[in-house]
């Protein structure tokens, strides 16, 4: 990616938002952060409006494995201390987690560690031969520096260090997701 990856996002980078272009269209794309236990987030991807269809690839599957990484970038330089958890409800979204970690791994490995979830079902379904879409991935901040936002801030322009392009984040006082429209102050 040369170009300037643009974004949205609420102000407490829970969920941020943007468009990808490929060979079948564009697409409004949303992340999400959701708490699962005190230091680790569960990361979700969706396309905007929710269709019936999970997130699939509409000939950008590399700017969006590119955009994800960049999204853990800023998150996690928000907020160095939370464990990103990637984990697809669906398979499609299990491979695309793989794929951006596998694709950027020799980038991602100087700024992050990478771990897989200890879980007794993970060695189970190995043993069984099931999907490895049950696969949960532990992305963490190596130890070092971090930036903070302002909270007046509104714009915040920057240049990736991971894949040193620009990134455009655009904080959102509301932001449509989905159906549902929530306020902030």
């Amino acid at each position: 990616m040369s170009s300037c990856t643009a974004l949205k996002a609420l102000p407490d980078f829970s969920a941020f938002q943007f468009t990808s272009e490929g060979a079948a269209g564009s697409a409004t794309r949303e992340v999400r952060f959701h708490q699962k236990t005190a230091d680790v987030y569960n990361l979700d991807i969706g396309d905007i409006p929710e269709k019936a269809q999970p997130v699939h690839d509409r000939g950008d599957i590399n700017c969006l494995m590119t955009t994800l990484i960049l999204i853990i970038e800023l998150y996690t330089e928000k907020y160095p201390t939370r464990i990103v958890r990637l984990k697809g409800d669906t398979s499609q979204k299990a491979r695309l987690y793989r794929k951006a970690l596998d694709k950027h791994v020799g980038t991602l490995s100087s700024f992050f560690e990478i771990n897989l979830e200890k879980d007794r079902n993970f060695f189970r379904a190995l043993r069984h031969r099931e999907s490895v879409d049950n696969i949960a991935f532990l992305v963490k901040r190596k130890p070092g520096w971090s930036f903070t936002i302002h909270t007046l801030q509104t714009n915040r322009c920057s240049r990736s260090q991971l894949f040193d392009h620009p990134v455009s984040v655009e904080i959102q006082r509301s932001i449509e997701i989905g159906f549902e429209m929530i306020e902030h102050e």
